[in-house]
């Protein structure tokens, strides 16, 4: 008994093995391998992209150029005379007018000239008011009254030296601004050019740019500018007032200077700041952001969404901003612009929108 199971199992893996070989000759297993495969390939070749969607909108077109704060005002309050610094009348940071003192220089031996110089002109004037009536009086001669006149202008001009120079000994504030950090103390001597502080008028500020020489025709008096510093976020505006009326040889450009306010201070003097000035504006512009395009050829392309497929198509590109790019030609408004993925997209392609923008 045993024997006959083990030839009737030994014939049915006998069998087994035929009916494989030859299902496997036709080709059966290897159709379901291929099937897979062939599922799995499609799937493969699907690339998730991003896109977005063509429509009017405002397009602002402009140039952004470096530019430099400068306050209004700025100098450095220098001595004028030599001597020795006996009062100091301000303090660091603080704001002054027009006018304020500011320091005064050791004058003690010209105001004792000065003095002399006022008895001596004194008595020379009463002195001239009496040749003079004898004059009239034909007392005495033209030469004699003349003498006399002579020595009163003569005093009149050196009381007039020594007020300059007593001018040169009081530093008042040439104008009203905001003081730096001062440089000398009481006691010290200075000569004429010594730094003792710096003055600056910080409202308003100026705005120092350049644009390059195509753009000189939009450098205008009164032109509205936009701008921006490091230490702020907002942005400000202000108005060109001045411009030089040549092109720089050298960088072949145009230097322009804008005025702001800056009522609150916001804006420190010596910033670098980022102009924008616009030079064109439409109301509305078909528009695509500048990394969707692809030059090729001398012309430019995008790829579209069409029924789960990326198609290129050729445009022709008008104004251009940082990150826009006006569409001229080739797309119109709700057409899908792939945005990413633009390098392994070929014609015909299947994709994947996994964003829209």
């Amino acid at each position: 008994m045993n024997k006959h199971l083990k030839k009737i199992l030994i014939a049915v893996l006998a069998l087994m093995v035929i009916a494989f070989l030859v299902l496997n000759k036709q080709g059966v297993f290897s159709k379901k391998t291929n099937a897979l495969d062939g599922n799995s390939s499609r799937a493969s070749t699907i690339l998730p992209v991003r896109a977005m969607i063509v429509k009017f909108q405002p397009l602002d077109d402009k140039i952004v150029a470096a530019g430099t704060v400068s306050p209004n005002e700025l100098v450095d309050i220098s001595a004028e005379a030599s001597g020795r610094i006996v009062e100091i009348h301000f303090e660091e940071g603080k704001n002054v007018n027009t006018g304020d003192l500011l320091v005064t220089i050791n004058n003690a031996d010209l105001q004792a000239q000065a003095s002399r110089n006022g008895y001596q002109l004194n008595l020379a004037k009463d002195r001239e008011k009496r040749q003079l009536a004898l004059f009239k009086k034909q007392g005495i001669s033209q030469q004699e009254y003349d003498q006399v006149l002579t020595e009163l202008n003569g005093l009149k001009a050196d009381s007039a030296l020594l007020k300059a120079q007593l001018d040169k000994t009081i530093i008042r504030a040439p104008f009203s601004g905001v003081l730096g950090l001062r440089h000398l103390s009481v006691g010290a001597f200075v000569s004429p050019g010594t730094k003792i502080v710096r003055l600056a008028s910080t409202q308003p500020v100026k705005i120092d740019f350049s644009v390059p020489e195509r753009f000189a025709s939009y450098v205008r008096k009164g032109t509205p500018i936009k701008f921006s510093v490091e230490n702020q976020e907002e942005i400000f505006s202000a108005s060109i007032y001045a411009f030089e009326p040549v092109v720089d040889q050298r960088s072949r450009s145009v230097s322009a200077r804008a005025l702001f306010d800056n009522k609150k201070g916001e804006v420190v003097p010596g910033s670098f700041a980022r102009v924008e000035l616009s030079i064109d504006k439409l109301v509305e512009a078909l528009q695509v952001r500048t990394e969707t395009i692809i030059p090729e050829m001398g012309t430019s392309k995008v790829f579209v969404y069409r029924n789960g497929k990326a198609q290129p198509v050729q445009i022709t590109t008008g104004l251009r901003t940082e990150s826009m790019v006006q569409v001229i030609n080739g797309l119109v408004a709700g057409d899908t612009v792939l945005t990413t993925g633009l390098l392994q997209l070929r014609p015909g392609m299947c994709v994947e929108l996994t964003q829209i923008q």
